[in-house]
């Protein structure tokens, strides 16, 4: 279980998990960390979280959630990124809110928006 103290921190990532669709929890986090199927990176107060993909013709980094702040999340990723390589993955996802795109010119594509249905 991920015990995160901080209230406000707590609130972020509950919003964050919540804008991803509800697709996990924390404790989901917690068992994926243990597990070795997320990965999770920290810079001073912002957190991502990752997972790896083995594709048939790639391998790619998807980063599932990442909370704290801008210049933080800069510098996370560099760090995905780098450690992404070492994995011998080409390629990095990810899936933000609208304004997080005005933020994300190096090197990222947008290459299209994802939409969801409950069914």
């Amino acid at each position: 279980m991920i015990v995160i103290t901080d209230k406000f921190m707590l609130k972020k990532m509950q919003r964050a998990l919540k804008m991803a669709n509800d697709t996990f929890d924390l404790n989901d986090i917690a068992d994926g960390l243990r597990k070795g199927t997320m990965q999770g990176f920290v810079v001073g107060d912002t957190w991502a979280v990752t997972q790896v993909h083995q594709w048939p013709r790639r391998k790619s980094v998807n980063i599932l959630v990442v909370v704290g702040n801008l210049d933080e999340s800069l510098e996370l990723e560099t760090k995905i990124t780098n450690w992404a390589k070492d994995i011998g993955a080409d390629h990095i996802t990810a899936i933000g809110r609208d304004g997080w795109w005005e933020h994300r010119t190096h090197g990222w594509k947008k290459l299209g928006v994802m939409y969801s249905k409950d069914i």
